[in-house]
């Protein structure tokens, strides 16, 4: 290196060769900002650290988020509890927003008609949780079961059930679209138990519960399952016109008398 390199070049080299690339681009810039600042060095230092440990929460943060699976972004800010007639009150919704279900191991179950929010809230709990430090998975119903399936044929249901029981939160979303084989109840019944006071679910349904023993083609097994779902959980029943009819209503797509003709 040129013995003639400034203290912030030399600074800067030494910062990345320890790994601190985010602090190494933006020390030069940062030491001239911190000379016209009258700021004790505890604090100087703080303030360069932050740099770094910021940026890394964010990168890891978005690499959450994409190894989560999730197929859109939502946010909660963005769910509107004007739209809803019933089932999800401001302090509920807080509740839910605060994340404290994950620490508690607690289930959140969303059911309703289709189009009422209810993958919304999901994906948008999901999205928080990955953004606040969780790993949070997202599967559909029907794409659980397969990959269950197919690792029972390949001998791996045990590993398969042990990978999904990692994430703070799983996202289930789409339960009771279609009913389910006994085969398929039991696998899926084995992951709901391989989650049990292990890790949250976040599950959406268009079935109450009186109507799973019908879903799942065995009423021991839809019982057992509901055991295990409820036993500590978040059950939220919305109720509203659906989220799709408002948005074409927001762009004129739909008039009080029905969809418009295009």
């Amino acid at each position: 290196m040129s013995g003639d390199a400034s203290p912030g070049a030399l600074l800067a080299t030494r910062l990345e060769e320890l790994g601190l690339g985010f602090m190494a681009a933006s020390v030069e810039s940062f030491l001239s900002d911190q000379s016209h600042k009258e700021a004790t060095l505890a604090e100087s230092l703080k303030d360069l650290l932050d740099i770094e440990y910021f940026a890394r929460k964010e990168r890891t943060a978005r690499t959450r988020l994409k190894l989560s699976g999730m197929p859109q972004s939502k946010r909660l800010e963005e769910f509107d509890l004007s739209w809803l007639k019933g089932g999800l009150t401001r302090e509920r919704f807080e509740e839910l927003k605060s994340l404290a279900f994950i620490e508690r191991k607690e289930n959140v179950l969303l059911l309703g008609p289709s189009g009422v929010g209810k993958t919304h809230l999901l994906l948008a709990l999901g999205q928080k949780a990955c953004l606040s430090g969780y790993t949070a998975y997202y599967m559909t119903c029907r794409d659980a079961i397969e990959s269950l399936l197919r690792a029972r044929e390949q001998n791996r249901l045990k590993r398969r059930l042990a990978w999904l029981r990692k994430p703070h939160v799983l996202l289930l979303d789409e339960v009771g679209y279609e009913p389910l084989t006994p085969e398929q109840a039991h696998v899926f019944f084995q992951l709901i138990n391989a989650r049990y006071e292990s890790g949250s679910i976040v599950m959406t349904s268009n079935k109450t519960f009186a109507k799973w023993a019908e879903l799942m083609s065995d009423e021991a097994v839809a019982t057992a399952m509901l055991d295990r779902l409820l036993h500590h959980a978040h059950v939220v029943s919305l109720k509203a016109d659906s989220y799709r009819m408002k948005e074409r209503m927001r762009i004129g797509a739909v008039n009080s008398g029905g969809y418009a003709f295009e």
